[in-house]
């Protein structure tokens, strides 16, 4: 499974802070909608054909587009929080 990194939180605020733009920007609507359908695809051919590793192969696109498309609909609070913990940090004597 995919997953941000969390022990350097100045990658971890790229990311999220390209994710965000990702899930906002205007031009990648067409692109977000595939990968909603894509997601919907996937889940009916599993339903339908339950050949071991053809299903585990859909079950894994599944899961990356499913959290793909988490990370998009959090990424712009999660950078803020970073964000705020960094300042929280620098004010720190």
């Amino acid at each position: 499974m995919i997953e941000v990194p969390n022990s350097d939180q100045n990658q971890a605020l790229s990311i999220f802070l390209s994710i965000h733009r990702f899930s906002q920007a205007s031009e990648l609507q067409g692109m977000r909608e595939w990968l909603k359908s894509e997601l919907s695809r996937l889940d009916k051919a599993n339903r339908r054909d339950l050949e071991p590793a053809v299903f585990h192969q859909r079950q894994g696109a599944c899961q990356v587009i499913e959290k793909l498309l988490e990370l998009a609909e959090t990424a712009g609070d999660k950078a803020d929080q970073i964000r705020g913990n960094q300042r929280n940090k620098g004010a720190q004597p």
